[in-house]
C-alpha cells in the first residue's frame, strides 16, 4: 500500500514522498530517516520532528 512518508533529516523534514515502505526497491538517503505520516497530516517540508512530534516552521512576518 502506497502512503505518504516525511523523509527527515537532522531534525528537519526534507521532503514529504509517497512510499509503499519497501526498503529492498528503496532507501532514504544516509543519514536521513522515512517516517510513516498518519492519514491527513498536515506535515510537510520545513517542519521539525524531535523523534516523536512534528512541529511547523516559524511563521515569517509579511
Amino acid at each position: 500500500m502506497i502512503s505518504r512518508y516525511a523523509i527527515v533529516e537532522n531534525g528537519v523534514v526534507t521532503n514529504v514522498i509517497l512510499w509503499d515502505g519497501n526498503t529492498e526497491t528503496w532507501q532514504p538517503p544516509g543519514g536521513a530517516t522515512a517516517n510513516l505520516l498518519p492519514g491527513g497530516s498536515p506535515v510537510s517540508s520545513g517542519f521539525t520532528f524531535d523523534g516523536t512530534n512534528y512541529a511547523p516552521p516559524p511563521s515569517t512576518p509579511v
